[in-house]
């Protein structure tokens, strides 16, 4: 008898975490499920921990590939899955004991919802909590089909991120164009798919930030990345064909000095905020007022508007 739901777990260099991650899932409160793991050319120990789990557990299909990537290796995953409902989340972070029972009861409440997502806490390396990532709105179908509406980009956590199979595998999964920003871009494709996401607003997922994450070790590339995708979806939205990442840059390209200018010092302004809020959250006083300080006089207009925002929480 297939199981009701699948976790997809596809796995690169993630020996220092992983044990820690499969624990979290074996352990939920709701039982009815298969754990399917791809190790995507993994060169540290990760292989071999999935491996000794593989044989230990009944529940837990593992299944090994040269590197192609978290987009390939995610969407090999969901076609191999028997579950009706796909559960996310990256090797580095965590679930809540009750995750699946909860997401699970969301869904037998309200049919309509094709996809949910939840709020999660940050850790650190050694696993503490240092704050909580909160996504505002979409937690009804009326204020899903209002931003909708309103021409607004569809956001939530990936690592929460639960779907049905056969919506995923229509939609037509992750894209690789688009990585490192392709959860963005597939919550987005939904919405124009006419399909429901909402975010309950709980915190079901432990979100892990350290050195080797991509938003730590290559920001830029992440914000160059998001705005391509922005573009695109925008071009969708009006009937135009999306363009290359290298047209993208490429018409960047073109901007006059004073755009480029203000951009970079935008661009610089985004990740010192953020690193400014990881920061507080840290209790890494000094360098939460340095990086504040730095945000504000590179861009006040965009530090004020996020203040804004956060005390409306």
């Amino acid at each position: 008898m297939l199981p009701l739901a699948s976790v997809i777990l596809p796995v690169y260099n993630q020996e220092k975490y992983l044990e820690e991650t499969i624990e979290s899932i074996l352990h939920q409160s709701f039982q009815d499920f298969e754990l399917i793991i791809l190790d995507d050319g993994s060169t540290d120990h990760s292989a071999q921990i999935i491996r000794q789990y593989a044989k230990k557990d009944s529940r837990i299909r593992a299944y090994f590939q040269d590197n192609e990537g978290k987009s390939l290796a995610t969407n090999t995953l969901v076609n191999k899955a028997g579950g009706e409902w796909c559960f996310f989340l990256d090797a580095d972070d965590v679930m809540l004991p009750e995750r699946l029972e909860r997401q699970v009861a969301f869904h037998r409440a309200n049919p309509l919802v094709n996809a949910s997502s939840s709020h999660c806490y940050y850790i650190n390396e050694k696993g503490n909590s240092f704050g909580t990532q909160r996504y505002p709105g979409l937690s009804t179908i009326a204020e899903y089909k209002l931003e909708i509406a309103s021409g607004e980009f569809i956001t939530c956590a990936y690592t929460g991120l639960m779907v049905s199979r056969k919506v995923f595998i229509e939609t037509g999964g992750l894209r690789k164009k688009f990585e490192p920003c392709e959860d963005f871009e597939f919550f987005n494709r939904l919405a124009e798919q006419g399909f429901i996401l909402l975010i309950i607003p709980e915190v079901l997922m432990k979100y892990r930030i350290h050195a080797g994450s991509i938003t730590v070790r290559n920001p830029f590339r992440v914000l160059d990345t998001i705005i391509y995708v922005c573009h695109c979806i925008r071009l969708r939205r009006t009937g135009k064909p999306e363009i290359s990442f290298e047209q993208f840059m490429t018409l960047r390209e073109g901007d006059s000095w004073w755009t480029k200018l203000n951009r970079l010092r935008f661009n610089y302004s985004m990740v010192l905020f953020r690193n400014a809020g990881i920061a507080i959250l840290s209790k890494r006083y000094l360098s939460f007022v340095l990086q504040i300080t730095g945000s504000l006089v590179l861009s006040p207009g965009y530090v004020l508007k996020k203040l804004r925002g956060h005390l409306k929480k």
